[in-house]
């Protein structure tokens, strides 16, 4: 069993040289640096992460419940492989490029102002979520459950209906062109 920290606040702190990964519930980290870092089967719970770099981290088995990411920098992260059990999180101006979120239940997940450039959805379950201004560019959505999924002011997407569950999903018809892309049109 890990170590449980509670109730503490890390600012600055370099988590790349920690050995082992604890647990912790209700904790805020400010600035941290996880690039790299090893937090395999670590649980998070009811924390927030404030412009920290979690590029590259290891998150093999690791939970994550009630844990809110603001102004984060989370390039090339496998969220595949995390504990997908009580998974509650949302994206708040984070940078996510090439992160991955293959096969995860998403379901209410919030992205605000995030950029998600070749983000891998496949075969995600996003029911429900909200893109809000988020940059979409070149992310893989392919057999993903976009029911009810708001992609109002989403930019740069492209979305093959016949591909995808899209069932009550929301679009604004300034962003409809994301949809249409795949049919190779001349839309004028």
């Amino acid at each position: 069993m890990n170590e449980l920290i509670v109730d503490k606040t890390f600012e600055k702190e370099d988590f790349t040289t920690h050995k082992h990964s604890p647990d912790y519930d209700n904790c805020i980290f400010i600035n941290c640096n996880f690039r790299k870092a090893n937090l395999s089967k670590a649980t998070f719970y009811n924390c927030e992460f404030i412009a920290c770099n979690l590029s590259e981290v290891n998150i093999n088995r690791t939970a994550f419940n009630e844990v809110v990411f603001k102004d984060c920098k989370m390039l090339g992260v496998d969220f595949e492989k995390i504990a997908a059990l009580l998974l509650s999180f949302e994206f708040d101006t984070c940078r996510l490029d090439f992160s991955s979120f293959y096969q995860l239940k998403l379901i209410n997940t919030s992205f605000n102002a995030c950029s998600l450039k070749e983000v891998d959805f496949t075969e995600t379950d996003l029911s429900n979520a909200l893109f809000y201004a988020c940059d979409l560019s070149n992310a893989k959505f392919n057999d993903t459950k976009l029911t009810k999924t708001d992609f109002t002011t989403a930019l740069n997407f492209t979305i093959d209906p016949a591909k995808n569950n899209m069932k009550k999903a929301i679009f604004s018809k300034n962003n409809l062109l994301g949809l249409l892309q795949v049919f190779d049109l001349d839309i004028q």
